[in-house]
């Protein structure tokens, strides 16, 4: 698939700042499909045979589709105060057309795709005001979301937010 960066640089003369670059980028990227792996691909239930799995449908998708990026950004690259202050910030804008996303089913990890939409901005900056005396600062904001009507399994929160959902473990030793 093709993919690239187009990127453009201006470099204005500005009176408060010792060097300024503000620039813009987009670039597409591509990340291929596959095949999930074979495993417990099918809901178990004591009463069938290995014969009568010829109708059952599988648990999770055989296969996952290739992932798409379109990313814009803009930002600036400051110095200040004759090169004792850096001062370099950005926004951004990701947005994806199939995302790749790996959960544990099983024991395996299985891909789906979803539509997936991220924004954000970050900042950062050093200052030097004494030889050997630096001070850094480094920010950042992210906004990620999923297309709406999706969901997906989050390791860290099973219950997924809802208020009503329990995590249930049979056994110590199992999941």
């Amino acid at each position: 698939q093709f993919t690239g960066r187009a990127v453009a640089n201006w470099t204005p003369k500005l009176a408060f700042t010792d060097q300024t670059l503000v620039y813009g980028s987009y670039a597409h990227g591509y990340k291929a499909g596959g095949a999930n792996p074979p495993g417990a691909l099918f809901s178990q239930s004591p009463s069938l045979e290995p014969s009568d799995l010829s109708g059952v449908e599988p648990v999770h998708p055989l296969t996952f589709k290739p992932e798409f990026v379109d990313a814009f950004e803009l930002g600036t690259k400051n110095t200040l105060l004759d090169g004792a202050l850096t001062l370099n910030g950005a926004v951004f804008y990701y947005n994806y057309e199939n995302y790749q996303i790996s959960e544990i089913v099983d024991r395996t990890a299985i891909n789906h795709n979803y539509d997936a939409h991220v924004k954000g901005a970050e900042i950062e900056g050093t200052w030097e005001p004494l030889p050997g005396l630096r001070f850094n600062f480094s920010g950042g904001w992210e906004d990620a979301k999923i297309a709406k009507g999706r969901s997906a399994v989050d390791l860290i929160d099973r219950t997924a937010g809802q208020p009503g959902w329990y995590v249930v473990k049979p056994f110590v030793n199992e999941a």
